[in-house]
């Protein structure tokens, strides 16, 4: 374990995440290996009357401390055991990490769109993976976590028996976003079907994924700028990487989603003060009852949590809370 204070060689890139538009401000920094280093940390904390705080890839980083930062980036290692159909992950694992082993032995983890997203932090948070309607939240295959005090150190979850899945991407021009909104909206979607609907800039984007076929027909409204969709391996569908960067983002859980309130949603989104990225995921399916679609909004700089709030505004009437997992720089 290395130990860091501010003015230390290495400090500042220990205290650093993925999220930079924030940053821990931490007295003293933990760069644990081990459960025995969580330890030692949380029991310096305890002594001098300090917070804590855990960070793997600082992803969702919302609030930073100023007291002790337990760093697990070292705490890494990603077990496979294919008979049990299981993994174990440490608390500094990603998911690209779990991907690759499981990979070999026709196995698939409930992972995200980001395989450089933290495993742990991301189950916590429920874990929408890109098969989610299908297989229910990440955190529902949890067989068991190991802790030292409030700290998850390493969990083990199920495997699904997935090699490749049916998955693809549609991209087109903002001209035609009232009618992709509305086909989108139309789609008699399958339960086994997992799909997005996001905006981005001048281009609006929608993905689908499952294991098994379906048809995205009825979404060919207009030409599109690109169009890609077929059997691929299942590490291919997760997503791809983006560079560390500065973002804002929060979400709501809504218990319906009517069509007019869809399109003034993106009219609210796009005639915005701020940047704003609009995505929406309908829910149903194996995640169950409640929820029927999760609005999220993403902007590339802070301080536009009242814009997005004037946004959320036009689907208050329908808001029934919010995910974990898609809360970024927000408190």
């Amino acid at each position: 374990m290395r130990i860091f204070h501010p003015g230390d060689p290495g400090y500042d890139d220990e205290r650093s995440g993925f999220q930079t538009g924030l940053r821990h401000e931490p007295q003293v920094v933990f760069a644990v290996e081990n459960a025995r280093d969580v330890e030692e940390a949380l029991r310096y904390a305890d002594a001098h009357g300090l917070e804590h705080a855990i960070q793997a890839t600082g992803h969702g980083l919302t609030t930073p401390t100023t007291g002790v930062l337990i760093s697990t980036r070292r705490m890494n290692a990603v077990e496979v055991d294919p008979q049990s159909r299981t993994a174990r992950a440490e608390a500094g694992a990603v998911w690209q990490q779990v991907v690759e082993r499981a990979a070999p032995h026709g196995l698939a983890p409930l992972s995200g769109d980001a395989g450089d997203v933290g495993v742990v932090g991301y189950t916590l948070g429920g874990g929408f993976s890109v098969l989610a309607r299908e297989f229910g939240f990440a955190s529902e295959r949890v067989r068991a976590a190991e802790e030292v005090g409030d700290v998850v150190t390493a969990l083990e979850f199920e495997l699904l028996p997935i090699s490749e899945v049916h998955a693809g991407e549609m991209f087109f021009a903002v001209e035609h976003a009232e009618a992709v909104f509305e086909a989108f909206h139309a789609w008699d979607l399958p339960d086994h079907v997992t799909p997005a609907l996001t905006t981005l800039g001048d281009v609006v984007r929608v993905t689908f994924a499952s294991t098994r076929p379906f048809d995205v027909g009825h979404l060919r409204i207009a030409p599109p700028l690109k169009e890609e969709f077929g059997v691929k391996p299942f590490a291919r569908a997760a997503g791809r990487p983006l560079p560390p960067h500065t973002y804002q983002g929060d979400n709501v859980l809504l218990r319906e989603l009517p069509l007019e309130a869809l399109q003034r949603l993106r009219e609210a989104a796009a005639n915005s003060s701020a940047e704003i990225f609009l995505g929406v995921l309908p829910l149903g399916g194996a995640l169950g009852g409640g929820a029927s679609h999760l609005v999220k909004l993403v902007s590339p700089r802070l301080g536009v949590a009242e814009q997005h709030e004037e946004v959320f505004d036009v689907v208050r009437p329908f808001v029934l809370g919010r995910s974990r997992n898609f809360r970024y720089a927000v408190a």
